[in-house]
C-alpha cells in the first residue's frame, strides 16, 4: 500500500492484533476499519462514535486523496468533539490520520476506568520502538527546569 499523501510504501507494524500502516515520510496512519476502535479498546479508552457510521462531513480545499487500499477518492471527515478532528475516510476500507491528528483524536476519548492515562503512548511506542516517557516524569517544557536523565 501506498501513503495517500505523498504516494510512498507504507510501513506495516503489527501489536496485539492491530496492524498499523505508517509513512516513514510524513508520518501519516492508516486504520483498516474497525481498528482504530481496536486500539481505543487496547488502551483502555472509550471511542464515542462508530468510525464506520455516519461521520459530519467536512469542507476542505484540500484534494481529495485516494485510499491506499483500492485508490477511490476518500471522503473528508470530522471525527471527535471540539475541537474537531478533519480525516480521510474510505467508507469501504479505514481512516487515514495525518501526524499529530491520531494525538488529537487520543486526548478527547475517555479512560477507561482502571486503565493508565499513557496507556496509547507506551502501545505506539513500542509498536514502533520509541520510548514514552517514564510514568513519574514531570516534564515542564521548560529547559531550565529539566533534569539530563
Amino acid at each position: 500500500m501506498n501513503c495517500p499523501v505523498c504516494r510512498e510504501p507504507l510501513i506495516v507494524a503489527e501489536r496485539e492484533g492491530i496492524e498499523l500502516d505508517a509513512c516513514p515520510w510524513c508520518r501519516g496512519l492508516w486504520f483498516d476499519a474497525g481498528e482504530l476502535a481496536l486500539l481505543a479498546e487496547n488502551v483502555g479508552r472509550t471511542l464515542s462514535i462508530a468510525e464506520g457510521g455516519p461521520l459530519a462531513a467536512a469542507v476542505s480545499s484540500e484534494k481529495p486523496r485516494k485510499c491506499p487500499r483500492c485508490d477511490k477518492a476518500m471522503e473528508k471527515v470530522f471525527l471527535g468533539q471540539a475541537p474537531r478532528v478533519m480525516l480521510d475516510r474510505c467508507p469501504s476500507h479505514g481512516l487515514w490520520f495525518d501526524h499529530g491528528e491520531l494525538g488529537s483524536l487520543v486526548g478527547q476519548m475517555a479512560v477507561a476506568p482502571g486503565s493508565h492515562p499513557e496507556a496509547v503512548l507506551r502501545f505506539m511506542g513500542e509498536t514502533f520502538g520509541v520510548a514514552a516517557p517514564p510514568p513519574e516524569s514531570k516534564a515542564t517544557g521548560n529547559p531550565a527546569e529539566e533534569v539530563e536523565r
